[in-house]
């Protein structure tokens, strides 16, 4: 009799512990997120982990980070640049947003029929040496029209044929400035650039070591590369500058829609956002600085490419670049 009273026992604790587990796996398979990424993978995770962790345990929502573009199609939402983002919501990609922070973003920093939403960007800046600061005085440069004048200063630069992000840097300030000032522009300075780099690190290195006076360069370039105590600093010019935009988009056949939104108010609004933003050193900056409590930042300062629309206008302009720039000595164009 014992026995049978014990047998039925383990049955029904069997049972229960099966039905337990069968619970648990549903709700974890329920609250997952995958998020496909052209970023940094540790970063990302990095942030939606701290998303996860600020949540209530009964609401919690858990991100599966994919980097493999063959995994693409089985995300749920796509955190990448504007670029990509712009291609997949051309291409009907990508689901409409409705978010409750993204209304605070100027049309700018949104896709068409807000397909997609930008979350943080990446300035085009300039990293000056301290030593050569202090010999010519800090008031010299804060503007890119300033450059030209440093007629002693030593320049770096990365080609900018060789990537996507140095492209981007041309068609943004050539948009900005109209593309034959543009040219004009590079003339200009054509006569101080020590190097045109092959690798983002070099500008940087060649400035922090006072082989270089200024670099023109990305801010998530010197975040990955230098530590706080090097001997230069970073200079945003005050009326604008270049910048590459990064943001979500919700992909097309997904059931996610709610769960990414919620993530994508907080990657706006919350201060703890912004501080994974400094913590992992991407260098990216926040498009909603002070959160709900303040206004975005100023679309007049974020040039962006707004007139090469097409992978054939950009190698058009690269090409002219290349000509009367960077194949030219001290920026005499010999055509």
């Amino acid at each position: 009799m014992n026995r049978k009273i014990l047998f039925s026992v383990c049955v029904c604790l069997l049972f229960l512990f099966t039905t337990g587990c069968s619970f648990v796996n549903t709700t974890v398979s329920k609250n997952t997120v995958k998020v496909y990424t052209t970023l940094d993978k540790t970063f990302v995770e990095a942030l939606c982990g701290k998303f996860t962790d600020s949540q209530p345990k009964e609401k919690r929502i858990v991100f599966e980070v994919l980097n493999q573009e063959k995994e693409m199609l089985q995300a749920d939402c796509i955190i990448g640049e504007a670029t990509l983002l712009q291609q997949k919501a051309a291409e009907g990609s990508l689901q409409k947003i409705s978010a409750e922070y993204a209304d605070m973003l100027p049309a700018e920093l949104k896709g068409n029929e807000e397909k997609w939403i930008t979350l943080f960007y990446d300035p085009a800046v300039l990293l000056v040496n301290q030593a050569y600061s202090r010999k010519v005085g800090q008031q010299q440069f804060l503007h890119w029209a300033d450059l030209p004048k440093q007629t002693e200063a030593r320049l770096v630069m990365e080609n900018l044929s060789d990537n996507e992000s140095t492209v981007q840097f041309l068609a943004g300030l050539s948009s900005r400035m109209g593309q034959q000032e543009c040219m004009e522009y590079f003339k200009q300075i054509r006569p101080l650039i020590k190097q045109y780099a092959k690798f983002p690190i070099t500008p940087v290195r060649m400035a922090a070591t006072g082989d270089a006076d200024i670099a023109i360069t990305r801010r998530s370039h010197i975040f990955k590369y230098l530590q706080n105590d090097f001997p230069a600093y970073i200079l945003i010019p005050e009326e604008g500058t270049p910048v590459n935009l990064y943001g979500i988009g919700v992909t097309q056949n997904s059931k996610k829609q709610k769960e990414v939104t919620v993530f994508l108010n907080w990657v706006l609004q919350d201060s703890e956002a912004r501080t994974v933003l400094m913590t992992t050193r991407s260098g990216y900056l926040p498009v909603l600085p002070r959160g709900e409590t303040g206004q975005a930042v100023s679309k007049g300062t974020l040039w962006v490419n707004t007139f090469y629309k097409d992978r054939q206008s950009l190698e058009k302009l690269t090409e002219e670049w290349l000509r009367k720039i960077r194949l030219t000595d001290a920026g005499e164009d010999k055509t």
